[in-house]
């Protein structure tokens, strides 16, 4: 930090927050807003004097709460830049801290926040991870038992900066352990509250308890783990060398700790996996190695920038294997914790790649983007005529579309991505997609179903996960039968209910419709979007007369390609079970009231000549 802060080209921006971020990739603006510190940043020195002085104590939250702090104080005793800050929630307005400060006259009661605007290229998210509170874990006692700690007050209790100068005390009675206790997965691997394996916990607790061995040889530790995980370079032998030095380590998840009250001793009651032994452990102190969780504001970073998260909270990447640094808009990069649990060699790869990627982006004069990208038609959006709609927006998860009263929507090319939510979303059929309009995915259903139409079950799948998965199917030489037909869009948000009823227009036995799992959406909201626009077509198959079990939406990933081929024979199986003439007359019956539906498709040029050319077909049919 103190490199950075000396850059020539690098502005920190200490406490201040992102308010909002407008634009896209290369062309930024960022609003940020200055928290006031109370100190005039230009003349604070970081000296310190004002700290004496103050008569307010606080909880420091660097130190965990463990030791106070001053109502005026820095973060800590390294932090960049050095610059004081009075917390006013809890400033008496004593004003000794101005008396202190004499004649720098740094302290300024009246400071209000500033807001600014920055332009930038590129955007690097690294907020870090909050740690896990093992208060609502009864059965582990913290906040109950004073010796019961979490591992980062332990990390504080041993720094040599730390509270108690490094020197480790019980917080009961301050007299040093002699037995001490790590549990393992504490929230993390657990279904009640986390179900992901946090990364770092294992070494961590083997660190630790290396370096209180190497100073306390006669110490007695134990750590309580489900699995060690030490896959990286070095990690393995790492464990080994603390087994060698006599740290025991017990195979099992603690059931309960509890406590002796007239000398603060803790019990661990354990089932030893390895020896089936149910035991009971007594030590002074008990180090619960906490779960890594998204930082309290991420959603509303997320709500910010326009990113997605994953279930477990944290901001989810473009692709996990090509893109895993990249956010789902271009020019936004992730580093660290912020994008899931890792520990600091994966954090620091992780930082130096974002930095790479953004400088990508901040020395090409022009950027190139998908050519996948909507389209709107000013003379069919209904905006253009003064009417009230909005859809398209409401529907886009990059704020790619703006939507004014009086003027047809526009979409902002650089920030569209693609995913083609606004073009099924949209009920005037104002807006297409190039590449996958509606008329070129009419077109292959028409090939499609041209003959035995009846006997074939036609597959809508997302090109990132479900055509994956049936890619996956294929080559993994999963067996199913050859009665499906697939049709190929960007997301499962593209696929419109029209073009359901427009393959039972044509007499398709079966539909399916497949995307990506909710967490797997490559496009933020798309498969949600997807969810709820199809969980309506059921109720309206049955209206038009179509058996709704001739319908069905399956969530598939690339990496499932037995489940491809499982759902693709399932159909098979149920539509050989229908009576083909049977079928042929619900798609007859339902045929008048699904074109009347599809009517507006004529408004569409290219649509029209699919339909025209169809027609022409028929005719010639009729004479032959």
């Amino acid at each position: 930090m103190v490199d950075a802060a000396r850059h020539p080209k690098i502005t920190i921006k200490a406490y201040s927050e992102v308010e909002r971020v407008d634009g896209y990739i290369g062309n930024f603006r960022a609003f940020i807003t200055q928290k006031p510190r109370y100190v005039i940043e230009e003349r604070c020195t970081g000296c310190g004097e004002c700290v004496p002085v103050c008569p307010i104590e606080v909880p420091n939250p660097f130190e965990m709460n463990i030791a106070p702090r001053k109502a005026i104080d820095v973060p800590h005793g390294q932090a960049v830049p050095l610059i004081y800050a009075i917390d006013i929630e809890n400033c008496i307005k004593c004003y000794q801290c101005v008396t202190a400060c004499g004649e720098r006259d740094a302290i300024d009661f009246l400071q209000e926040p500033r807001t600014e605007e920055v332009e930038v290229g590129a955007i690097i998210v690294a907020t870090g991870a909050d740690h896990f509170n093992p208060s609502v874990i009864p059965e582990y006692g913290y906040g109950r038992y004073p010796n019961v700690i979490t591992a980062m007050e332990l990390e504080r209790l041993a720094n040599s900066a730390g509270p108690t100068v490094g020197r480790l005390i019980r917080p009961s009675d301050g007299q040093p352990p002699h037995r001490l206790a790590f549990i393992q997965c504490v929230g993390s691997r657990d279904k009640r509250f986390n179900e992901y394996c946090s990364g770092y916990c294992c070494m961590a607790s083997i660190k630790n308890a290396i370096l209180l061995k190497q100073e306390h040889p006669e110490m007695e530790i134990t750590i309580f783990y489900m699995d060690i995980r030490s896959p990286s370079k070095g990690y393995e032998e790492f464990y080994n060398r603390a087994r060698q030095m006599g740290i025991r380590f017990i195979r099992g998840r603690p059931a309960q700790i509890t406590e002796d009250p007239e000398t603060g001793n803790l019990f661990i009651e354990v089932e030893d996996q390895d020896l089936g032994q149910v035991l009971e452990v007594e030590v002074d102190m008990a180090v619960l190695a906490t779960a890594l969780i998204p930082q309290p504001d991420t959603q509303q970073l997320a709500t910010t920038l326009t990113l997605a998260r994953s279930p477990s909270g944290f901001f989810m990447e473009y692709h996990p294997k090509l893109r895993p640094i990249d956010a789902p808009n271009d020019g936004i990069f992730f580093a660290g914790t912020a994008q899931g649990p890792k520990d600091i060699p994966a954090s620091v790869a992780q930082g130096s790649a974002a930095a790479a990627r953004a400088a990508r982006v901040l020395n090409a004069e022009t950027w190139e983007i998908e050519p996948v990208i909507a389209r709107v038609e000013p003379s069919l959006c209904i905006s253009a005529q003064g009417k009230k709609c909005g859809l398209c927006a409401a529907a886009c998860p990059y704020n790619a579309i703006i939507v004014e009263v009086g003027r047809a929507a526009q979409i902002i090319p650089a920030k569209c991505h693609g995913c083609g939510g606004c073009v099924a979303e949209c009920p005037q059929n104002a807006i297409t997609q190039d590449h996958f309009t509606d008329a070129q995915i009419v077109a292959q259903m028409r090939e499609y179903l041209r003959e035995k139409p009846e006997e074939k079950i036609l597959v809508l799948m997302c090109h990132w996960c479900s055509y994956g998965g049936a890619d996956n199917a294929g080559v993994s030489h999963f067996q199913y039968p050859p009665d499906s037909r697939g049709i190929r869009v960007m997301c499962s948000a593209r696929m419109d209910q029209d073009l359901v009823l427009e393959a039972f227009r044509r007499g398709a036995g079966m539909v399916l419709v497949s995307g990506c799992h909710p967490q797997d959406c490559h496009y933020i909201s798309g498969q949600q979007v997807a969810a709820r626009r199809f969980e309506r077509l059921f109720r309206t198959l049955e209206r038009l007369g179509i058996n709704p079990e001739r319908f069905r939406v399956e969530w598939i990933s690339a990496a499932e390609g037995e489940k491809y081929a499982r759902v693709i024979t399932e159909m098979s199986q149920k539509l050989a079970s229908f009576d083909k003439a049977a079928l042929r007359r619900e798609n007859e019956a339902a045929r008048k009231a699904i074109m009347q539906r599809l009517l507006r498709w004529r408004s569409l040029p290219d649509m029209a000549a699919v339909l025209a050319e169809e027609e022409e077909e028929e005719k010639e049919a009729v004479l032959e």
